[in-house]
């Protein structure tokens, strides 16, 4: 199968070059790499040319569903038969390709095993970026984008939509609504993916995706079900502290699901964690009501 590897990048020259490195360290070598960049304005260019990969700069700027779809046709016009997809802040487990394309061989889309990195943060969002894999068979339905492989005859029949950022989610939306039943498994291939490393940075991070999930609701033209039940978390909160006056008990009960629910998340995340510490058993219960907070922002970019 003619492979393409594509990392999108944006202002990440010093963790592109390590997630290069770890590419050009593959136990299998026969495969193409293009850096599909948002007009960096690092040295990034200079880093993908010591690197000797193709390195472009989208022709449409705005997020990254369009850096998708710009890579979907470069894939079908140059013939590769399998896009594995990769942002410039993760590197790779050695036999990461390997394993993808020895899955790929027995469906349409192989996702890996991301191991997060970080601390506090990390524990917070693990669940994020596992998802697929905690909650059962999720991944026959959606895999994260930034950590998986499709064949590229999927883009004959349907492109990811244009948004700033959850293009992924869009694109498993759209596959639902039209109705294609991909084949969908997950390889043994690890993956190691960073969080931004700044209270800020994790908001803007959260910002964008509460921005880009409904623009891709509105291309795909999806009911925004999950963002309703996802606002209602945090939603929640103000009414049960006003009735508290009344009576403590709902509140209560509510604290202690959603710390049950921080707990539960905590342990089932727990393999997905570099340098894992059960000290941060509550930090979930924060990524939860961030994620909440975030999705009242995306449910009120849909109505407006």
């Amino acid at each position: 199968m003619k492979t393409l590897i594509i990392i999108l990048n944006k202002d990440n020259a010093d963790n592109l070059k390590r997630c290069l490195e770890s590419l050009l360290n593959q136990s299998v070598k026969d495969f193409d790499i293009l850096v599909l960049d948002g007009a960096s304005k690092d040295n990034s260019k200079e880093v993908a040319e010591k690197y000797g990969v193709k390195f472009k700069v989208q022709d449409k700027l705005g997020g990254t569903g369009f850096a998708r779809i710009e890579g979907c046709l470069y894939a079908l016009k140059n013939g590769y038969d399998v896009v594995i997809w990769g942002d410039s802040e993760n590197y790779y487990d050695r036999d990461y390709i390997k394993e993808i394309l020895k899955t790929l061989k027995n469906c349409d889309v192989a996702g890996g095993i991301p191991i997060v990195e970080g601390g506090f943060f990390a524990h917070a969002f693990a669940w994020y970026h596992a998802i697929h894999l905690i909650f059962p068979n999720l991944y026959k339905v959606h895999i994260p984008g930034n950590n998986k492989a499709e064949k590229t005859w999927i883009y004959r029949v349907a492109l990811y939509p244009k948004s700033i950022r959850a293009e992924d989610y869009g694109f498993s939306l759209l596959l639902l609504k039209k109705g294609i039943k991909l084949k969908q498994e997950v390889a043994n291939a690890v993956v190691y993916v960073s969080l931004p490393k700044s209270f800020g940075d994790i908001l803007k991070w959260q910002s964008a995706r509460a921005k880009g999930v409904a623009q891709a609701l509105k291309e795909v033209g999806f009911k925004p079900y999950d963002v309703v039940a996802w606002s209602f978390i945090s939603l929640l909160i103000p009414i049960l502290l006003i009735l508290s006056f009344v009576s403590c008990i709902p509140l209560l009960a509510y604290v202690s699901i959603l710390l049950t629910a921080s707990i539960w998340l905590h342990i089932k995340s727990r393999k997905f964690i570099k340098n894992y510490k059960k000290i941060y058993f509550f930090a979930p219960l924060f990524g939860i009501l961030l994620h909440s907070i975030y999705s009242i922002k995306a449910l009120y970019e849909v109505v407006k």
